[in-house]
């Protein structure tokens, strides 16, 4: 939150809490938001996440005071402002890249049953990911597939990607592009909307992604500017895209790099 915050009213982290924050940080929204998720689910998340948190890296020494706001609050506002876009995820497949320890991926199994997705966590390293899958596990939670791999080494059929805290956008367009369906959608949540727009032009092209519509979030300025972009899958990937990671991440550094709204 804003460091010019004070007084703020403390919530607890069982779901009847939870849900009491997501009345106070949205109130013309809350009776949507509320109807959307499993807020036992939710809760249960929430505990795993601050019970792993040491072991699993998952956050930094700021945010793990903020895990409500800045993490849980956060993702459920961006799925619900992405479904009121596009409509249920029932019979999609929604794939979460660099999703850390399943945020804001993990969420999207929050949702009420009959709005759920089926849905993939894809994350380079074991460290964060691993002790989601267990939890998952532990716990009978089906419909979610973990993976293991680099996303730009990675070709599947997601009707639906996202990502926070992943590479920067716009090149995150460019390691997912083999990932997202003919008319699928890529929505990646974003800080600052600051980018060269010759440099983002030519990466979508490349990509085959459109800007459909951008939206900014004025509701989460609590954190900072957040918006997010629909990107729709409307032409093929050029050959040779993408472009090998080393290239990608010397370009993104050079231009922004610190578009991750964590950063």
């Amino acid at each position: 939150m804003k460091e010019t915050e004070t007084n703020l009213p403390i919530f607890d982290h069982d779901k009847d809490g939870i849900q009491s924050a997501v009345r106070f940080r949205f109130p013309k929204d809350a009776n949507s938001i509320l109807s959307l998720f499993d807020w036992e689910l939710v809760s249960l998340f929430l505990s795993f996440l601050k019970e792993k948190n040491e072991a699993g890296g998952f956050f930094s020494k700021r945010d793990t005071n903020e895990i409500l706001d800045r993490h849980i609050l956060e993702s459920v506002f961006h799925i619900y402002r992405i479904h009121k876009e596009i409509g249920s995820f029932n019979k999609m497949k929604v794939g979460d890249a660099g999703t850390g320890p399943g945020i804001p991926g993990f969420f999207f199994r929050c949702l009420i049953e009959s709005e759920r997705p089926k849905v993939v966590l894809l994350d380079s390293q074991r460290r964060k990911l691993s002790h989601t899958e267990s939890f998952a596990k532990e716990n009978g939670i089906d419909g979610v597939e973990f993976q293991f791999s680099r996303a730009e080494d990675w070709k599947t059929n997601w009707d639906l990607g996202v990502s926070r805290g992943f590479v920067p956008y716009p090149w995150s367009a460019e390691v997912l592009s083999r990932c997202i369906v003919k008319d699928g959608y890529y929505v990646p949540f974003i800080g600052k909307d600051e980018f060269n727009a010759k440099i983002e032009r030519k990466i979508l092209s490349d990509s085959g992604f459109k800007v459909e519509k951008t939206i900014f979030l004025s509701e989460l300025e609590f954190l900072g500017m957040r918006h997010i972009k629909f990107l729709k899958k409307a032409g093929s990937t050029r050959q040779g895209i993408p472009r090998a990671w080393k290239l990608l991440e010397k370009e993104s550094k050079e231009f922004y790099g610190k578009d991750r709204i964590h950063q």
